[in-house]
């Protein structure tokens, strides 16, 4: 079976989470499978909508899990995302004194 050839990543809670996650890891070379819990797929999105309570498990192949969770894992992404932009957490004020801190968070 197919499904023995993949591991389970994680669950979408919504066909708007899965989409994105799904677009997500394709665009990184990574293909995904699914399996619905309960009453789900086509039927729940014509009579409730997409943005309805889902619970979608994503599965992705083992040789690609690894790269998978990197890709997810918030912490990593938006440490890379500051150093590309050229952010440095240094310079945040992470004080609660809004008296014209020279030094804040950026906006």
């Amino acid at each position: 079976m197919i499904e023995d050839q993949y591991i389970y990543l994680t669950m979408a809670d919504s066909d708007m989470d899965f989409i994105l996650l799904k677009n997500y890891l394709k665009a990184n070379g990574i293909p995904v499978i699914t399996k619905e819990k309960g009453f789900g797929g086509p039927i729940r999105s014509i009579f409730m909508g997409n943005f309805t309570p889902a619970h979608i498990e994503v599965f992705v192949k083992e040789s690609d899990l690894e790269e998978a969770i990197k890709l997810l894992d918030y912490e990593e992404f938006s440490a890379e995302l500051d150093e590309e932009l050229g952010l440095d957490t240094e310079d945040w004020d992470d004080s609660d004194d809004s008296n014209n801190s020279k030094k804040n968070k950026p906006n």
